[in-house]
C-alpha cells in the first residue's frame, strides 16, 4: 500500500524511446470503481487540461520513477488527487470525523484501498493520523466521504501501518 502524494512529482520515463516525458502533476481516480484511471503530467498549460497518461500503459511505479510503455493520452475521466485531499469526513449519523490528507492505493497503483484521515494538527500530534478502509466507506463523493457510523480513523491507525 502507498500515498498517492508519494507519486506526484515522479519522473515520467517511456520505455520505448528511453526519453522522460515530464512528472507526474497529479492522479485521475474513479470514485464509482475505486481505480486509478491514470496520470497528469506537468506542464506549461495555463488551463487544467483533463488529457493524461491512462492507466493501461503504466508498466510499473518505483519509488523513483514511473515507467509507461507508450506515450500515449487520452481524455481522463475522474476526480483529480488534489481535489480529494481536503474533503470532510463524516458518518452517516452526521459526526465529523476528520479531512482527507491523502488517498492510500494498492502497490500496483491500480485500486484505491482507503484513506489517510486527519482530525487537526494537535490530534495528528498526540496520537497521528488515522486511515479509513474502503469497506468503511458508505458514500465517495465529490465535495465529502460518508463512513458507516462505527468509524474512527484513530481506531484503524493500526491496520494502515506498514
Amino acid at each position: 500500500m502507498r500515498r498517492a502524494r508519494e507519486i506526484i512529482g515522479l519522473p515520467v520515463l517511456d520505455l520505448k524511446s528511453g526519453d522522460s516525458i515530464g512528472w507526474v502533476q497529479d492522479l485521475v481516480l474513479d470514485n464509482d470503481k475505486d481505480k486509478v484511471v491514470g496520470i497528469l503530467l506537468e506542464g506549461g498549460h495555463f488551463f487544467q487540461s483533463s488529457k493524461g497518461i491512462p492507466r493501461q500503459v503504466i508498466v510499473a511505479v518505483g519509488k523513483d520513477a514511473l515507467t509507461i510503455c507508450e506515450n500515449t493520452t487520452e481524455e481522463l475521466k475522474g476526480i483529480r488527487w488534489s481535489d480529494k485531499v481536503g474533503n470532510e469526513v463524516y458518518t452517516q449519523g452526521g459526526d465529523a470525523r476528520g479531512t482527507i490528507e491523502d488517498v492510500f492505493i494498492d502497490d500496483s497503483v491500480e485500486k484505491i484501498v482507503g484513506f489517510e484521515v486527519s482530525d487537526g494538527l494537535f490530534a495528528d500530534l498526540l496520537y497521528g493520523r488515522g486511515t479509513i478502509f474502503r469497506p468503511h466507506v458508505m458514500i465517495d463523493g465529490k465535495d465529502i466521504l460518508i463512513v458507516d457510523n462505527q468509524v474512527s480513523p484513530l481506531d484503524q491507525t493500526n491496520e494502515g501501518s506498514w
